[in-house]
């Protein structure tokens, strides 16, 4: 997977107002292009079709809204979630925030300190990114080996050769039929496994 040089953000919000007033000073260098807005209605959906690194919930969303959508943005593998607060429920969401691993500001908030905000979270969602594409090629390097090593314990078992040989069996195999050593184990398996 290869780090995209900007970040995704869904704005979730009642508000054409804030969606206005958000786009002006969102970080066109960090974010891409279009900033996504939707309503608390359509978050499901919207949520459900695509990934974001960062989804922001304003204060127009009740909270109780704003926690379900929270945690459906992380179950789809969101990086980042934000929470935007008036000041009577700040300690209320910024409790439940806390307990997920959200953030959550003050609204109205503070212009400089937003863009801050949404700078650092679409930094961690890139390391996060790309923390995700190293695990899945380990994974992918992993299974390649179990493949191989049970070819190779075929090709032991079956026509006692030493590890080395088989090991060079399924090497020159692979470097003759220009094919991953892979392709070639586990041709070996679906041949010789009973």
């Amino acid at each position: 997977m290869q780090t995209r040089p900007y970040a995704s953000l869904l704005l979730v919000t009642g508000s054409k107002d804030t969606a206005a007033h958000f786009a002006a000073f969102l970080p066109a260098d960090r974010f891409a292009p279009e900033l996504n807005v939707c309503s608390p209605l359509e978050a499901p959906y919207v949520l459900d079709e695509a990934v974001y690194d960062v989804v922001v919930l304003d204060g127009s969303v009740p909270f109780d809204t704003a926690s379900s959508l929270a945690l459906r943005a992380e179950q789809t593998g969101a990086a980042g979630v934000l929470l935007l607060a008036e000041a009577d429920r700040f300690g209320d969401v910024s409790a439940f925030s806390q307990n997920h691993g959200f953030m959550t500001l003050l609204s109205p908030v503070d212009p400089a300190l937003l863009k801050q905000s949404l700078g650092m979270m679409a930094a961690v969602s890139q390391r996060l990114r790309a923390l995700e594409s190293r695990a899945e090629k380990l994974q992918a390097k992993m299974e390649e080996l179990r493949i191989v090593d049970r070819a190779k314990l075929l090709l032991i078992q079956r026509f006692k050769m030493t590890e080395k040989q088989a090991h060079r069996f399924i090497e020159k195999n692979a470097m003759d039929r220009c094919v991953t050593r892979r392709a070639v184990a586990e041709k070996i398996i679906r041949t010789y496994e009973i």
